[in-house]
């Protein structure tokens, strides 16, 4: 998912991975380890909280299966017009090259509940 911070004006991304590394308290879980750094890991912490909580100034960039260039870039300019977005004063984040989450499946994860591994998200 890709998202617009108003805050910093920055655009970001959050995959389906990052969710794996948080426990249900949205805290980094025992269990797992990531490659990012401390910084990048707790950048994404504060994000997932904010879209949980449904922050007013995290926007959710929508994703309309575009395939032609001129489409998209009506689209992207509703978009950023619609939010008064300054295009030219925004920045987008950047991870680092390659990542990886790894969940060691035999320790119990934080206030799992009962939940099997592949219910972490739910």
């Amino acid at each position: 998912m890709f998202y617009f911070d108003k805050s910093q004006n920055l655009f970001f991304s959050i995959h389906i991975v990052d969710y794996f590394m948080l426990n249900e308290n949205l805290e980094i879980d025992e269990s797992a380890t990531s490659s990012y750094n401390k910084k990048t890991e707790n950048e994404i912490v504060s994000w997932i909280k904010r879209i949980e909580r449904e922050d007013k100034l995290i926007i959710s960039v929508p994703q309309k299966g575009q395939t032609d260039e001129t489409l998209k870039r009506i689209e992207a300019e509703k978009f950023l017009d619609g939010l008064s977005i300054d295009i030219d004063k925004t920045k987008i984040w950047e991870v680092e090259e390659k990542i990886s989450v790894n969940i060691d499946l035999t320790k119990e994860r934080t206030n799992s509940g009962n939940k099997k591994w592949w219910e972490i998200w739910k």
